[in-house]
């Protein structure tokens, strides 16, 4: 058996481009930078604006619920301040046989559920099982694919047993809808949405939560990490609109506030007393296109739109021009993402978008772009430029906004025609295309894209951890994706979060996770 971190070249490389690109000028402070060490105690007050959609892990995208999985469940893998792997309830890195048809993990002995349930092999066994089935409709399913049996050969060991080679199967062990449940209540409990089966062994435990108001979290005392968390407890108030953050942060109503709206952060970038910590991001803001609907059925009027979108101004105006312009694969991503100076599509040209619409023979194009309220709050900003964008080249584009909650389920249902959206990103270029463009990927109905060049050269690029390879496919893949439009790619912006002087302690992801308010204190 070898281990995983000696033969995946290509991880390594990914995350020596992702952290170049991505990390900050100064580093976030340590709980050891304090001359007296982080302090115990206090109630961290978190503000954001948008709410929990659902409390199942494994069955709800949002950004919203993610943040709330990442305090409350464990996770066999996490992600360090630099972006590479890192054992978490996995007590080492795992390994992998020669063949990589073999992934062993050894896990943590004596962790706890929130309940005081003993947690074994027999969970994760039960937790990864539960997000393979596709009758469970997971999120993260399509991670997992190649995953043929599990087993647990005893209490601390847990098999998986591959189909093929999965280069990115270890970085996904730490995404957030692969947090660990019970198997005891997973099997009493069909739905895992309520409060009452939100039972982890994460640092902190869901004490209680008012919908649209607040939820309120307290410490794990038996968390497996010596000594933490540090807090007491924390507590998620959620604001109107991004807008009231400044305020509560001006006031100290809140320590600590997830910002995704750029004229918020700007705001916040002057403020006294409050620090901003701005990040390029890993996920990325994209049009949704449903391809099965008319008019979108048809290639030369997706390619019509697409020549008629101005990224630049949309960054301009949105984004305060903190972004850059993106394909399929983040530009962070850099030994994988192709420059967007490579597709034709992405240099406006009215004049070849009005062409293209001729040589479609459709008629006259209207449609309606389904808006959602927040993740992102901007989301009716970029519909409203794509309006004005697209009239000029004839084209007629309604505009429907929703409660965020309605618009998951509407997008759910791919009842839409467009819909702007924003997309989480990860250190492995497979987070960003398997699921929605592989002709098996769980989120391919989202756009009902087909097309074999692209599926095959993803599903190959999975299968292998030569760096070069995975180039020479991810550049076909992004070539193809592209000129189909299922996707028009817009731009990466800025992860954001703010903070007071007081809080110490926590590092900031470029993927917006709070997974390190295990380890935030408060200087008080």
């Amino acid at each position: 058996m070898l281990r995983l971190s000696n033969i995946t070249g290509a991880a390594i490389l990914i995350m020596a481009t992702v952290v170049s690109a991505c990390a900050p000028a100064t580093t976030a402070p340590s709980p050891s930078a304090s001359a007296s060490g982080p302090k115990k105690g206090g109630t961290l007050i978190l503000a954001r604006a948008g709410e929990v959609t659902n409390l199942d892990p494994h069955k709800v995208p949002a950004f919203t619920s993610a943040r709330v999985f990442e305090l409350v469940y464990s996770y066999l893998m996490r992600l360090d301040e630099n972006l590479a792997v890192q054992p978490d309830l996995a007590e080492s890195m795992p390994t992998t046989s020669s063949d990589g048809k073999t992934v062993t993990v050894k896990i943590r002995s004596g962790v706890k559920f929130h309940n005081g349930d003993a947690l074994t092999s027999a969970d994760v066994k039960y937790t990864f099982d539960r997000i393979i089935d596709p009758k469970n409709a997971a999120v993260a399913r399509s991670f997992f694919g190649d995953v043929d049996t599990i087993s647990a050969p005893d209490a601390t060991t847990v098999v998986f047993n591959m189909k093929t080679p999965n280069a990115a199967l270890i970085a996904y062990m730490a995404h957030p809808n692969t947090g660990i449940v019970s198997k005891k209540i997973g099997e009493a409990n069909a739905d895992l949405s309520k409060k009452e089966t939100a039972i982890g062994s994460g640092p902190f435990k869901l004490a209680e939560w008012v919908p649209d108001n607040y939820m309120r979290f307290e410490a794990n005392k038996d968390y497996y990490v010596a000594g933490q968390p540090y807090l007491d407890g924390i507590r998620i108030n959620v604001v109107p609109d991004e807008t009231a953050i400044t305020a509560a942060l001006r006031t100290k109503a809140a320590d600590m506030a997830i910002v995704v709206d750029a004229k918020v952060a700007r705001t916040l970038r002057s403020e006294s007393g409050v620090t901003l910590s701005a990040k390029p991001s890993l996920s990325y803001n994209l049009l949704f296109v449903n391809t099965k609907r008319p008019p979108f059925d048809n290639l030369k009027v997706r390619q019509a739109i697409a020549y008629a979108i101005d990224r630049k101004a949309i960054i301009d105006a949105v984004a305060f021009g903190e972004g850059e312009v993106t394909g399929p694969i983040a530009p962070g991503l850099a030994n994988y993402a192709l420059p967007t100076s490579q597709y034709p599509l992405y240099t406006r040209d009215v004049a070849k978008a009005k062409q293209l619409l001729t040589e479609a023979n459709v008629g006259p194009v209207s449609f309606t772009m389904l808006t959602q309220t927040t993740e992102p709050a901007y989301a009716k900003d970029i519909a409203q430029l794509v309006q004005a964008q697209l009239a000029e080249i004839g084209v007629t584009m309604k505009i429907e906004t929703l409660e965020f909650t309605q618009w998951v389920d509407r997008w759910l249902k791919a009842d839409f025609d467009m819909a702007p959206g924003l997309n989480g990103g990860g250190p492995d270029p497979d987070f960003y295309v398997f699921r929605y463009f592989t002709d098996d990927g769980n989120l391919n109905f989202v756009t009902s894209y087909k097309n074999p060049i692209s599926s095959d050269a993803i599903k190959q690029a999975r299968a292998t951890t030569d760096v070069a390879k995975r180039k020479d496919l991810y550049t076909t893949a992004q070539k193809e994706l592209v000129n189909g439009v299922p996707f028009i790619w817009l731009y990466v912006g800025r992860d954001y979060n703010a903070m007071l002087p007081t809080t110490k302690g926590f590092i900031h992801l470029p993927t917006g996770s709070i997974i390190y308010l295990r380890q935030t204190w408060l200087d008080k």
